[in-house]
């Protein structure tokens, strides 16, 4: 833990920068400082009591007031406030459709030759080909395939040919179709990003993979060229590790309980391309 008595200027520069889009996205719903600022209170002591605890002594109130400058009038109000931190990260926080777009997705009985989703029967033939309604019934027996079918094809994500099959768009899987999909994901992949990005930073263990490729001075047509190459192979790239950890979390359940002692460990792989006019930002971090 850096104990330097301010933190260093660059770091308050990308501070800065990283946190302008944030800031946007709080004003236009509504939330004003005072409430991130409670907010980061509590996140604050929650990081302070969870992972900068002295080995073998119990985390204090006085010593998370020393370490975060949260008073601790505050911080014993917060901790004692039946309030737990959020954890996107927890399986049961990932939706039906998630679960089902995965499977679809990943498995390859779901696949056609290229790897892709195919056309799936809506209901069940004569013949046992996987169909829709039996790819639903798999991930809930609550929730009728009508549902989901509905809903997708309210949203453009699935159509439904003159031969009764289910077709995945999967150009539509770039668009989530309800704002409070779209927060728990934004929690999801900015949280891992940034995970890494600081897991970096510190440089205390083997570093995580975090690349990227930007340009000044393209035109708009140029840029839309490089957007659509790029939505083409990171769709292809994300479609092969979803069927390969698809395939692995299946074989994992169908071993014997026991069979692996070693606790589990979850992933996170993603992509995204962004673009904007080409002028200088208010405060950007040195190139």
């Amino acid at each position: 833990m850096n104990t330097s008595a301010s933190p260093p200027a660059k770091m308050l520069q990308a501070l800065r920068y990283l946190l302008e889009p944030l800031v946007r996205l709080l004003l236009n719903h509504g939330m004003a400082y005072p409430s991130l600022a409670e907010l980061l209170k509590r996140v604050y002591v929650d990081v302070a009591e969870r992972d900068f605890a002295l080995p073998g002594k119990p985390q204090t109130d006085s010593r998370i007031s020393i370490l975060t400058g949260v008073h601790r009038k505050d911080v014993k109000r917060l901790r004692e406030t039946d309030d737990a931190p959020l954890n996107l990260t927890k399986h049961s926080h990932v939706s039906l459709q998630a679960q089902l777009l995965a499977k679809w997705t990943g498995e390859t009985r779901f696949l056609d030759a290229q790897g892709r989703p195919r056309p799936l029967p809506r209901q069940a033939t004569t013949h046992e080909a996987p169909t829709f309604e039996g790819m639903v019934y798999d991930i809930s027996k609550d929730v009728r395939a009508r549902v989901f079918l509905d809903e997708w094809q309210r949203v453009g994500l699935v159509q439904i040919d003159q031969d009764d099959r289910v077709h995945l768009n999967v150009e539509a899987l770039l668009q989530s179709p309800a704002l409070e999909e779209k927060m728990d994901f934004f929690g999801r992949n900015i949280h891992d990003h940034l995970a890494a990005v600081v897991s970096n930073l510190e440089g205390q263990q083997a570093p995580y993979m975090d690349r990227c490729v930007f340009y000044h001075g393209l035109s708009p047509e140029q840029v839309q060229q490089l957007k659509q190459r790029a939505e083409q192979m990171s769709m292809d790239a994300l479609l092969e590790i979803n069927r390969m950890a698809q395939e692995m979390v299946m074989q994992n359940h169908s071993q014997p309980a026991g069979a692996d002692s070693t606790p589990p460990q979850r992933m996170h792989f993603g992509a995204y391309f962004y673009h904007a006019e080409d002028k200088p930002a208010a405060n950007p971090p040195s190139a």
